[in-house]
């Protein structure tokens, strides 16, 4: 059975997760090693899936020279990077279809990253058929709001 047939079956994403944990399996550990077997930079980055909930998401990660620029900071690309999974996996456990894409994201960028570990938290603010709403944030260590964005993603049923 392919990964769509087995998102199809299961209701899509968060039929699937709910099968996950009621079979005892933990939904962040088997995404994480899904995500990271799909994307490099994932990968690269060291993105840990700390939450996954209704409509909520949670990644950690540590700072490296892989994600830098100059100056010694998190590179701009890799806060978008984690801004854009966090709030997708956010929509993700809402999504009853078999893939999603990332409509628009918006995000300001507030402080530079300079304290890890970081912690991205992603928000669903509205979820409909077709398209999802969600807002994410990267903070540091200390809890200082370094990046917030706002995302639409859309539904991809069948």
């Amino acid at each position: 059975m392919s990964f769509k047939e087995m998102l199809r079956s299961a209701g899509g994403f968060k039929g699937l997760f709910a099968g996950m944990r009621n079979q005892g399996l933990s939904v962040e550990e088997e995404l994480e090693k899904f995500l990271k077997s799909e994307s490099g930079l994932f990968s690269l980055a060291k993105f840990s899936v700390k939450k996954v909930g209704d409509g909520y998401a949670e990644l950690s990660f540590p700072f490296s020279q892989e994600i830098a620029r100059h100056g010694g900071i998190v590179h701009g690309g890799m806060i978008s990077f984690a801004l854009d999974n966090v709030g997708g996996i956010a929509v993700m456990s809402n999504n009853v279809g078999i893939d999603q894409v990332t409509l628009e994201l918006k995000i300001n960028f507030l402080e530079p990253l300079k304290k890890e570990p970081y912690t991205a938290k992603g928000f669903v603010l509205r979820h409909g058929r077709i398209t999802s709403v969600a807002e994410a944030e990267v903070r540091d260590r200390d809890g200082k709001l370094c990046a917030k964005a706002l995302g639409t993603w859309y539904m991809i049923l069948e």
